[in-house]
C-alpha cells in the first residue's frame, strides 16, 4: 500500500498532494454531507458520587462504609444526566456533575476515571431483589463478564442484602453466575426484528412505537403489541419474560438511538416552533413527534372574527381570574407545555403553585388542557399525574415511569394535591426530586416488564391547592412561584349558563386556549435567561406576600416545643402570628396565609367568650368540652389567655410555648378514642 501511494517520494496517480488541499476540514465534511460532526457524538457526563451522611444516619455503619468505599476517589462516566437517588440499601446517593473533567483530574490526582456506573447506586422497588438482579444483569451483561471488579461488587451487594433480609446468599450468587452463562442469541434475534420494524424507534434506549395518530409513544400497550407480533406462541409467563428480554437487549450499543422532533401533531397539521420563535405548520405526515393535540392551530391575530368572539373574551377573563391578576405570568407558564425538550425551564428553575379558594376553577383549567392535549385513544391524562400524592409520585420508580415524557406526559400537574403528611408537607425527598426535575435531570424509573432506566419527566410542575403546602427544604421553597385566586369562578367569569363542563367542551374555547399556549411558547424560546427571571421573579409571585410561611412554620413549631395540633388549642391566632413573626424575623408574613396553615392541621377558629371577655379567632378543635377545658387549665395553672400566650412575670427571655402541652395525656385518654379527635394528638414529624 505504501509503495502504491508513494512512488519516487511523491503521490502516485491522480491524487492531490496535501499542500494543494486548501479547503478546511469543516468544509470537506460539509461537502460530504456532515453538517454537524459533533451532533453525531454522544455527549458524556462526568460525576462524583457520595453517600449523604445526614440522610443515611439510620443505615448500618458497615453498609455505609462499603458504599462509601465503592464510590471514593472516582469520577464516573454516564451517557445521561444523573440525579440524586435512594439506592437499594436506603442510602441517599448524591450526584455532583464535573463540568471540566481535565481540570478536575489535574486538581485531584488521586481520582480515577471509570466508564461503568457502580452497582451500589442502583435503586430497587418493593424489595424485589431477584427482579432487581435480572435488571442489573441485563443492563451490565458485557461489563459483568469482562470486569471482575464490577462482578465482585455485585456479589458483595447481594451478600449484604441476603444478610439484612435473612436470605440465602448462595442462592443469589448462583443465580448471578448461571444467568451470565445463559445464551442470549434467541433474545437478540427478536430484538433485532423489533428494532428493524418501520413502526419502531429507539430513543434514549427506550423503545417507541408509532400509534394511530402517527406519533411515537412508549405506552406499554402499544409497545408490547408490536413485540408480541414477533414472539412464538407461548404461555403468558414466557411472553412476559420475552418482552422484558427485548427491552434489555435494545440497550446494547449496536442498536442506534434516534432523536424525535419537537412539536405536536393535530388531525390536520404538524406544528413546530423554530428557535427564532417562528411557528411552522406542515402536513401531519411530516416529522417524528411524540405529542398529539386534538385541535388545529389557528393564528387568531389574523382571524378578526375569532379575536372578537365571546369565547376569546371568556378565556382571557378566566385566565386573569385564576391567575389572581397575573395573566402574563400564567400565559408564559402555559407556554412551557410545548417546550418540554428544549431545556428552557432549567433557565427559569421554577415550579408553580395554583392557590385558590374552593370553587375558584383550578380543576376547570386542568380539564380544559386535557380536552386539548389528551390522547383520545387511551384513558390516561397527559396533563394530570397518575398519582395525586406528590411525595409518592416523585419518589416511587413505578410512578416515575408512568409520567415519562415518552409516554406523552406534558406536565406534572397535581390537581387534587395530596401528601402523606397530616400537615400537608412536601417531604425532603420529594423536594430534592422537584429541584432535579425543573433543572432537567433524569430520574430512575422501573416500568413493568422493563429494567430500571433513566426517565425524563416533564419539567413543568404545577400544584393546584386550596392551602399552601409546607415545604421542608428552603432551596425548594425558594423556587416556588405562586398564583393566588381568592374568588369563586362564577363570581368573576362570565361562563355561559354557569356551566363550566359545557364551556370546556366548546371547540372555539379550545382553539383560543391552544393559540395562546403556542403564541407564548414562541415568545419564550427567544428570551434570555435574564428576561425569563424578570417574568418569574418573586416580586411577581403571590409568594412575596405569603413570605415562605409554609417552609418556616414547622421550624417555628419545633423551636417553641409545640408537638402536635392539641398544643395550639386555646391560643389566639393573632398573638401566635406575632410570636411567629418575632421568632422568624419575617415582618412581611401574611396573616391570612398563616391562618390557612393552622387550618390545614385540622383546627378551626372561633370567637370565644371566656373569663368575662370576648376573644376573636381563638384556635379550637370544635369539641366544646376539649376546647373550654384546655383554656381553663391554661388560665388556672399558668395565668395565660388567648391574647396572653406567656406569663411574662414567671418566664425569662428564653421562654417557649411548651406549657400549652399541659394535660396532653389526660385529654388524649378522654378524647382520643374519637376518630375525629384522635388526629389532634398525633405528633408532628419534624424529621420528615
Amino acid at each position: 500500500m505504501q509503495e502504491f501511494v508513494f512512488k519516487n517520494q511523491s503521490l502516485n496517480g491522480n491524487v492531490k498532494s496535501l499542500n494543494k488541499i486548501s479547503k478546511k476540514l469543516d468544509e470537506i465534511l460539509e461537502d460530504a454531507g456532515f453538517t454537524d460532526v459533533n451532533s453525531k457524538l454522544t455527549k458524556e457526563h462526568y460525576y462524583t458520587l457520595s453517600v449523604d451522611k445526614e440522610n443515611s444516619k439510620n443505615i448500618k455503619s458497615y453498609i455505609n462504609e462499603f458504599t462509601k468505599a465503592s464510590l471514593a476517589n472516582q469520577v464516573f462516566i454516564s451517557k445521561t444526566k444523573l440525579g440524586d437517588r435512594i439506592n437499594l440499601f436506603g442510602q441517599t446517593i448524591l450526584a455532583t456533575e464535573v463540568d471540566d473533567i481535565d481540570d478536575f483530574l489535574k486538581l485531584h490526582s488521586n481520582f480515577s476515571l471509570v466508564d461503568t456506573l457502580p452497582i451500589t447506586i442502583a435503586t430497587i422497588t418493593d424489595d424485589k431483589i431477584e427482579e432487581w438482579l435480572d435488571n442489573i444483569i441485563d443492563k451490565n451483561k458485557d461489563s459483568l463478564t469482562k470486569n471482575t471488579y464490577l462482578y465482585n461488587e455485585l456479589a458483595m451487594v447481594l451478600q449484604i442484602w441476603a444478610v439484612e433480609h435473612d436470605m440465602d446468599a448462595n442462592k443469589l450468587a448462583k443465580k448471578l453466575y448461571n444467568t451470565l452463562k445463559y445464551n442470549a442469541l434467541r433474545k437478540q434475534i427478536i430484538a433485532e426484528k423489533v428494532y428493524n420494524d418501520p413502526r419502531s424507534l429507539l430513543v434514549d434506549n427506550q423503545l417507541m412505537v408509532l400509534n394511530d395518530h402517527h406519533i411515537y409513544t412508549a405506552e406499554p400497550t402499544i409497545v408490547n403489541s408490536l413485540i408480541d407480533q414477533f414472539l412464538p406462541n407461548s404461555k403468558f409467563d414466557n411472553i412476559i419474560n420475552a418482552r422484558k428480554n427485548v427491552h434489555a437487549q435494545l440497550v446494547d450499543s449496536k442498536f442506534e438511538n434516534e432523536v424525535l422532533d419537537d412539536g405536536f401533531k393535530s388531525p390536520h397539521q404538524s406544528i413546530t416552533i423554530e428557535s427564532d420563535g417562528d411557528i411552522q405548520i406542515a402536513s401531519p405526515l411530516i416529522g417524528k413527534m411524540e405529542n398529539y393535540v386534538n385541535v388545529d392551530y389557528i393564528d387568531i391575530d389574523k382571524d378578526s372574527k375569532l379575536k372578537a368572539s365571546e369565547e376569546y373574551k371568556q378565556v382571557i377573563q378566566f385566565l386573569t381570574h385564576i391567575s389572581g391578576g397575573k395573566l402574563e405570568q400564567l400565559l408564559y407558564m402555559l407556554g412551557f407545555i410545548p417546550l418540554q425538550n428544549t431545556g428552557i425551564l432549567a433557565k427559569v428553575r421554577r415550579f408553580f403553585i395554583l392557590l385558590g379558594v374552593p370553587g375558584a376553577g383550578k380543576t376547570v383549567l386542568a380539564s380544559l388542557l386535557e380536552k386539548i392535549f389528551n390522547n383520545t385513544q387511551n384513558n390516561t391524562s397527559c396533563i394530570l399525574t397518575s398519582e395525586s400524592n406528590i411525595n409518592k409520585a416523585l419518589t416511587d420508580p413505578n410512578l416515575i415511569d408512568a409520567n415519562d415524557t415518552k409516554k406523552g406526559q406534558l406536565t406534572l400537574w397535581f390537581d387534587d394535591f395530596q401528601t402523606d403528611s397530616q400537615n400537608n408537607a412536601i417531604s425532603s425527598k420529594a423536594g430534592t426530586a422537584i429541584n432535579g426535575i425543573i433543572s432537567g435531570k433524569t430520574m430512575s424509573g422501573a416500568a413493568k416488564f422493563q429494567q430500571y432506566h433513566d426517565v425524563k419527566l416533564p419539567s413543568l410542575i404545577v400544584i393546584a391547592t386550596n392551602a399552601l403546602p409546607q415545604i421542608r427544604q428552603v432551596g425548594t421553597a425558594d423556587r416556588m412561584f405562586v398564583f393566588n385566586c381568592n374568588a369563586k369562578l362564577y363570581d368573576e367569569v362570565d361562563i355561559p349558563n354557569d356551566d363550566a363542563a359545557a364551556w370546556i367542551n366548546n371547540p372555539t374555547v379550545q382553539k383560543v386556549m391552544f393559540y395562546l399556549i403556542i403564541k407564548y411558547a414562541s415568545k419564550l424560546v427567544t428570551m434570555s435567561k435574564q428576561e425569563l427571571s424578570v417574568i418569574f421573579s418573586q416580586e411577581n409571585s403571590a409568594q412575596s406576600s405569603l413570605s415562605n410561611i409554609n417552609s418556616s412554620l414547622l421550624e417555628f413549631l419545633e423551636a417553641q416545643h409545640i408537638t402536635c395540633p392539641f398544643d395550639l388549642i386555646g391560643m389566639g391566632t393573632s398573638d401566635l402570628f406575632e410570636t411567629y413573626k418575632n421568632h422568624t424575623h419575617m415582618v412581611t408574613a401574611s396573616y391570612l396565609t398563616f391562618k390557612e396553615q393552622i387550618k390545614s392541621l385540622g383546627l378551626k377558629f372561633q370567637r370565644k367568650h371566656f373569663n368575662g371577655n370576648y376573644y376573636s379567632n381563638v384556635i379550637v378543635s370544635g369539641n366544646k368540652a376539649l376546647d373550654n377545658g384546655k383554656m381553663k387549665d391554661m388560665l388556672t395553672k399558668y395565668a395565660v389567655l388567648p391574647d396572653k400566650l406567656f406569663n411574662y412575670e414567671t418566664t425569662d427571655d428564653t421562654y417557649t410555648l411548651q406549657h400549652w402541652h399541659e394535660n396532653f395525656v389526660i385529654y388524649r385518654e378522654e378524647q382520643g378514642k374519637n376518630k375525629q379527635n384522635s388526629k389532634l394528638f398525633v405528633p408532628f414529624n419534624f424529621n420528615d
